[in-house]
């Protein structure tokens, strides 16, 4: 009846009277229910007061109001006051640079990559991140000994593998030792034996990729005939 929204309707009927009369909001400060804490505001950013802890004495304060919102407002405040603290300042007191740091990064394909094959990464890279975390060599080891097992075809080389890492404190690692001892038969099979079900997992992965494809677009006949091309 009254062409409107219920959360339109709710505003209207709890909101301040004085604040919803002003029409739209123009951006500027005296439209904001934080103009009662203006002045506390001014002084914690005059004196290099993070904003995070700002906002933390505004709730204690009675404060009701969305982080968000908060933090929009001091920028409006700091660059109308001119605050001299937080000149080079952002909001939450970390210093700001213009110019971007230069950092050299290592990204986690990469890594991967090297993990598994060698490549990827030069060797004053993989010598800083092996140093600066312990865990990385763990894993390589691991994926090294893994790999030798099948290059070897060598199943007692498997039951050591077994023996060191179901009792090793890396969660990841003893959970991924656990389960191939679940299915150990087939996995000694698979060091073993010259033959591959590799073909056979292929064409399943391509089915359920069609199947997801054409899910909800056509009937089984089209299906068949997508399959079967």
């Amino acid at each position: 009846m009254m062409h409107t929204t219920y959360r339109q309707v709710r505003k209207f009927s709890s909101g301040d009277p004085d604040i919803l009369c002003r029409g739209p909001s123009t951006g500027s400060l005296r439209d904001s229910i934080l103009d009662q804490y203006l002045s506390f505001i001014l002084e914690q950013l005059s004196l290099g007061i993070k904003g995070h802890r700002i906002y933390e004495s505004l709730l204690e304060m009675g404060h009701e109001g969305k982080r968000t919102n908060f933090y929009s407002y001091c920028k409006k405040v700091i660059e109308k006051y001119d605050i001299d603290s937080y000149l080079n300042k952002n909001i939450t007191g970390v210093p700001y640079n213009k110019e971007r740091v230069k950092c050299h990064y290592v990204n986690r394909n990469s890594l991967l990559k090297h993990l598994w094959s060698g490549k990827g990464v030069t060797d004053d890279e993989i010598s800083y991140l092996l140093g600066k975390y312990p865990l990385l060599q763990e894993i390589k080891e691991c994926i090294f000994e893994f790999w030798k097992i099948f290059n070897e075809k060598c199943i007692p080389l498997l039951h050591q593998f077994f023996d060191k890492y179901i009792k090793i404190g890396i969660k990841n690692l003893k959970s991924f030792a656990n389960g191939i001892t679940k299915d150990q038969t087939a996995v000694e099979n698979a060091i073993t034996s010259k033959y591959s079900n590799g073909f056979l997992e292929g064409n399943n992965g391509r089915l359920k990729m069609i199947k997801r494809t054409m899910y909800g677009r056509a009937g089984l006949p089209l299906l068949r005939a997508k399959i079967l091309k």
